[in-house]
């Protein structure tokens, strides 16, 4: 049988998701782990070893073998590590717990399903999307690629969320609210308008606490696609910078919606807690 490559160490969830599925569906006859840090290499998480770096889907992975996303910290790591698996030629296998009702749901190639998530009718998740434990994804509601959804989330009906929206812990997003891309919804925060694209909201009911401007600044969005940096950078005006990894750092553009939660950075302070942000 073929075996399934779990790419990052640090999501024991995740794997025990993939031995939950394999225990129900009998997909793959091994699974090992694969991450960056050396000094976790040779350990096990919930019996499967950790039997290296990423390079190793090259040297030792077999033409029917599969691999998954396990990281999940942030969006902009996980769109990038994704991209860096891509390059093996190897198929993503998608996670579903056995107990999530699917049907007439639409899942992307990899989406990631933890147990106890509701998925409704007619809802779609995007290729490479992460739906933790508990969430609630409404009927007709639309999450984009490369989204992470924590767990107690609820996302109401006919919501549109945009690629790379991290929501946190417990978040609600009240129906047919449109999340701009690479957004982030802080955990507990109450989101009842629309959340421009890149920026970070908190609070009952959710407020801009970083715009799109800052967190260009602030190099946040380094590790999205470079494509995507320079659409942004140029819908906001701000000029690229010279990022850590030797790329420029662009943003997303606002959106011109007049309902948007656009903030004023004048009267709304930057928070520090760092409650469901990144």
């Amino acid at each position: 049988m073929s075996m399934l490559y779990l790419c990052g160490a640090g999501n024991p969830e995740g794997v025990r998701l993939a031995l939950n599925v394999n225990e129900r569906q009998a997909r793959w006859g091994r699974i090992a782990l694969l991450d960056d840090d050396p000094t976790k290499h040779g350990q096990s998480i919930l019996g499967v070893k950790i039997a290296g770096l990423f390079e190793l889907l090259e040297r030792e992975a077999n033409r029917d073998d599969t691999v998954a996303n396990l990281v999940a910290r942030t969006t902009a790591r996980r769109w990038s590590a994704r991209e860096r698996i891509e390059r093996f030629g190897l198929s993503f296998a998608p996670l579903v717990h056995p107990n999530v009702d699917t049907f007439g749901v639409k899942l992307g190639t990899d989406a990631v399903v933890y147990q106890n998530a509701v998925l409704g009718p007619d809802a779609v998740v995007e290729e490479a999307t992460v739906v933790f434990m508990g969430v609630a994804v409404g009927h007709g509601s639309r999450i984009g690629r490369c989204c992470v959804i924590g767990p107690g989330a609820v996302i109401n009906a006919r919501v549109r969320v945009g690629e790379g929206v991290y929501v946190g812990t417990n978040a609600t997003v009240l129906p047919e609210v449109e999340v701009g891309a690479w957004s982030t919804i802080g955990a507990g925060t109450v989101v009842m308008r629309n959340v421009p694209a890149g920026a970070t909201v908190m609070g009952v009911p959710a407020k801009v606490v970083l715009t799109l401007e800052d967190k260009l600044k602030m190099r946040r969005f380094e590790f999205i696609p470079p494509a995507r940096r320079a659409e942004f950078a140029r819908g906001a005006g701000v000029p690229p910078q010279p990022s850590r990894r030797g790329r420029s750092t662009d943003g997303q553009r606002r959106s011109d919606r007049s309902g948007d939660l656009r903030g004023d950075r004048r009267d709304q302070p930057i928070s520090g807690s760092g409650t469901g942000t990144r």
